[in-house]
């Protein structure tokens, strides 16, 4: 019997978004058994927040807290409860930047190493030294800018995206559910990568499943 071969995914996520750690955390399990390649492409979601980040305070950790404990209702049995609340939310241009200019073989691990610093650490996005001792010691922000702009101009665009090998776009938490079901037929049918070539348009986990990720804090006028 011929070798499946790893589904290919094109993933586009923000280092700040929690909703986004939840996916890279689901990407990392999919690739260390070779169900699929994924293309992560960083983006910044929140380019308002100022180059130093802001603390996190008041309504926004309220909210922040409240998307952490969706996501730990969206945690599998075998999914381990990583991310924590940060002191600060940091702009992540710098970071995407760095990300961008990491070699691709590289990416995977920088990717990890990148969300845990912040959701599990503490650890501050906006330090060059910070990112360089997570190995992302150069930055290409014509490359950043180039996802952001494919990012853009997908419908709605949200993160996190996954753009499935048909070129099906599947948004927010509708991506995430649709990663922990690969990785539910995968264990399942023991194959190595589930076929998602034609996944059904009419998927209701895809339709509205957005995550705020609190971006939309920043156009709240003060109270």
């Amino acid at each position: 019997m011929l070798e499946s071969q790893p589904v290919e995914l094109i993933v586009y996520g923000d280092f700040n978004c929690p909703f986004s750690a939840l996916a890279s955390a689901r990407v990392s399990s999919l690739e260390r058994i070779g169900a699929v390649r994924v293309d992560w492409r960083a983006v910044e979601h929140a380019p308002d927040l100022p180059p130093a980040g802001i603390e996190i305070a008041g309504e926004l950790a309220s909210e922040i807290q409240r998307e952490l404990a969706l996501i730990r209702g969206l945690l599998s049995v075998d999914e381990p409860d990583r991310l924590r609340l940060p002191a600060r939310q940091p702009n992540t241009r710098l970071a995407t930047a760095a990300f961008a200019a990491t070699p691709i073989a590289d990416r995977p691990a920088v990717r990890d190493r990148l969300f845990a610093a912040h959701w599990s650490e503490g650890a501050d996005l906006t330090d060059d030294t910070t990112l360089a001792r997570l190995g992302a010691t150069t930055i290409h922000t014509a490359t950043a800018a180039r996802w952001r702009e494919e990012w853009e101009h997908l419908t709605d665009p949200i993160v996190p995206v996954m753009v499935l090998p048909d070129g099906y776009v599947s948004r927010g938490l509708g991506a995430l559910a649709r990663l922990a079901k690969l990785a539910r037929d995968t264990n399942t049918s023991g194959a190595d990568a589930p076929d998602v070539s034609r996944p059904p348009i009419a998927d209701h986990h895809d339709q509205g499943g957005e995550s705020p990720c609190f971006a939309h804090l920043l156009d709240e006028p003060p109270r």
